[in-house]
């Protein structure tokens, strides 16, 4: 998952570097006489990498765009860094709003949050301008997942801003 904006712009370039490369490797397969099926099989991991860092951009160009829908996709953990992100906010303004170094701040994005706690968790989504409103659903996952589209309909119009994760 990228979470800076550094990591963006590097990512981006890696990408596009990649894809240069890749396409320099398949045209000199071709003129040494390769097979589509040989080409498509030497190929396969590297197009697989270039197919999750575009994945990984994308996810980050809809985070910024606010895409409530990218942010609920995201397990817990790493929806607190999709909303840091979705907020605007770079890790330094966090680290200041949590009263906690920079540093701190990337470990725990680094690692996604681990052993994340409840209090923790709160913590940080207070520090996002979010509260936690605990909800449990008893059911399968389809009843889970009709109730939070539920949810987001009812919070359309509402004053404020209510994001369902």
């Amino acid at each position: 998952m990228i979470k800076t904006e550094r990591q963006y712009q590097q990512a981006c370039r890696q990408c596009q570097e990649g894809r240069e490369q890749l396409q320099q490797q398949i045209e000199g397969m071709k003129d040494r006489g390769y097979e589509e099926d040989e080409i498509q099989a030497l190929t396969a991991c590297t197009v697989r990498l270039l197919d999750e860092g575009r994945q990984a951009i994308d996810l980050y160009r809809r985070l910024k765009a606010q895409d409530t829908t990218a942010l609920a996709q995201l397990p817990l953990n790493r929806q607190l860094i999709g909303l840091r992100i979705f907020q605007g906010l770079s890790q330094s303004k966090m680290a200041a709003r949590l009263g906690v170094s920079r540093s701190e701040v990337a470990r725990d994005e680094k690692n996604e949050y681990p052993e994340l706690t409840l209090q923790r968790y709160g913590q940080v989504l207070e520090a996002l301008g979010f509260r936690m409103v605990p909800v449990y659903v008893e059911g399968d996952r389809p009843e889970a997942t009709g109730l939070r589209e539920h949810l987001a309909r009812m919070a359309v119009g509402q004053s404020g801003r209510i994001l369902i994760g």
